[in-house]
This record gives C-alpha cells, structure tokens and sequence, in this order.
C-alpha cells in the first residue's frame, strides 16, 4: 500500500494522456499544425525541422530514435533513483514535480491541438527518414501506444527532462550530467525525427524554467512540506 499511495501519481498520467485525443475531438477544436509552422518560420526564416534533412543519416536517425524512445523509461529511472536514495518528502516533492509538468503540457495540448511536422502534407515533399535496424520498431511501437494524438504544444519530452535534470542535482553529480545529456539528445530529437516544432521545444524549456521557480510555493500552498 505504500508503494501504491507514492508512485499512484506516476500511473495516473498515461490515462490522462490517452484521454487528450477523445476530449479534443468532442470538443470540436481543429488542427493548429499550420500556425505552428508558419510561427517557426517568421522566427527562423527558414522551416528548421526540414531544414535538418541535410544531417540526415541511417546512423544518427537509428540512435535519436532510440534516445526519443527512452524519455518514459528515465523519467520511471528518476522515480526509482529517489525512491532509494532520498527521503519520502523528497520522492513525493519530485513526483509532484514531474506529474504537474505533464499535467499541464496536456493544458497545452488543447488550447493548441497539433499533431506535428511528420503530419503535414508538405512532408511527403522531403525525404522519408531511414534508421538502420530498429528505427521503424522504435517508431511504430510509440505510434501504436500513443494513437492519434495532438501532443506538440508544448513538447512535454523537453519541459519533463528539463524537470528531471533540475531534480537529479539531488542525486549525484553523474546522475545529473547524465541526464543534462539525455535532455540535451531529446530535445534535439524531437527535431530531428519531426515530432515537434521550434516552437514546441522552446515553449517546453520555458514551461519548465516557469515551473522549477513556482513549483515550490505551489506546493507549499497545496499543503506539501519540502525539507
């Protein structure tokens, strides 16, 4: 019971994800892809996910692919890494943390419903992405578990990992770099295997930045204690 009464927070978050898809299309809200596009544009004066078709490379699509796919397995890592070596206020602090970052990147998700860049029409105009051995295994089982969803704005991988990052400076010092690294690798990936816009990752960082400085006085205000 009292694993349960701790990590129930951690199970929680995948129902309300796979529930995004279902209340967008109830409440009638259409696509935002396009805005989202032309936003990256009038910043970048070019379209920057496309823009990285000239790096493309069986290699590093194989390996980001890989890395994009082991955003839930680490964020779990985290949970267990405290689980073990930091106090219970701790652990329930940092499951706070990263439950309300997803939370609200869904928030997000309905005021700007958006599949992403591998989705739009003009993406059959650029060069498919190849990996070498398990970039399509990789992809489809992500595609399988998420179903059709509008998760882009803001891309909770980026705010989540910059989250983790914030929290693992508690653990250890290889801990935290060897999540700044991972950090750094998904959100470049998002990019790179066209599941996000600019636009979504740096909203993302900016979540998260928001989050780390509010977060405690949230939590204080719900009735947490942090030590």
């Amino acid at each position: 019971m009292l694993v349960i009464r701790h990590w129930y927070l951690l199970a929680y978050v995948p129902f309300c994800y796979k529930e995004v898809p279902y209340i967008i299309s109830s409440l009638g809200l259409s696509s935002v892809d396009s805005t989202l596009a032309r936003w990256d544009l009038a910043m970048w004066k070019i379209d920057p996910v496309f823009w990285l078709d000239a790096l493309q490379n069986p290699f590093l699509a194989e390996f980001l692919q890989l890395v994009y796919f082991m955003f839930i397995p680490s964020v779990i890592s985290l949970g267990i890494l405290y689980w073990y070596r930091r106090s219970s206020q701790e652990f329930r602090y940092c499951t706070f943390l990263v439950v309300m970052t997803f939370l609200i990147s869904y928030a997000g998700y309905f005021a700007f419903p958006a599949r992403g860049p591998r989705f739009m029409g003009y993406a059959v105009q650029h060069p498919a992405l190849q990996g070498l051995w398990a970039f399509h295994f990789y992809q489809n089982t992500l595609d399988s578990l998420e179903g059709m969803q509008y998760d882009c704005f803001p891309s909770g991988h980026v705010a989540v990992m910059i989250i983790c990052c914030h929290a693992a400076r508690k653990l250890s010092s290889p801990v935290f770099w060897a999540f700044c690294i991972l950090a750094t690798l998904i959100a470049f990936s998002t990019i790179y295997l066209r599941y996000h816009y600019m636009i979504d990752v740096l909203a993302g960082a900016l979540l998260a930045i928001l989050l780390i400085a509010l977060a405690p006085r949230i939590y204080r205000l719900l009735g947490g204690e942090l030590t």
